[in-house]
């Protein structure tokens, strides 16, 4: 794998991760004195956490194969767009990930025409 993916998704995902976490760090940091919710926080910052890593890995995983072959960016497109509209109606992103690496698959393996 070329270094400069490497790189990217690092720094793909160390952003995100301080995108994520961070608010609710600080947020804690200044909540010293009031009453303590650990256990809210924690889950909030976990579940976003998740969703972080998941768009770091979408990122480094998509941009090999579009760097390789452009003409290949409808299956790009198609997935990401399976991938948003089950996510937003069934809020589960295990199965909406899975579906959409599916349709991707799909669609590059048997769709012949490019944008």
């Amino acid at each position: 794998m070329n270094l400069e993916i490497i790189l990217v998704g690092i720094v793909v995902g160390i952003a995100n991760f301080a995108s994520r976490f961070g608010p609710f760090f600080v947020i804690q940091k200044f909540q010293q004195d009031s009453q303590k919710r650990g256990a809210l926080w924690i889950k909030i910052a976990l579940g976003s956490i998740g969703i972080a890593a998941i768009s770091s890995m979408l990122v480094v995983a998509t941009l090999p194969p579009l760097l390789e072959t452009p003409n290949k960016s409808l299956a790009m497109l198609v997935g990401f767009i399976v991938l948003i509209v089950l996510y937003f109606k069934f809020k589960q992103i295990v199965m909406a990930t899975l579906t959409a690496a599916l349709v991707y698959g799909l669609f590059y393996t048997y769709i012949p025409f490019a944008i």
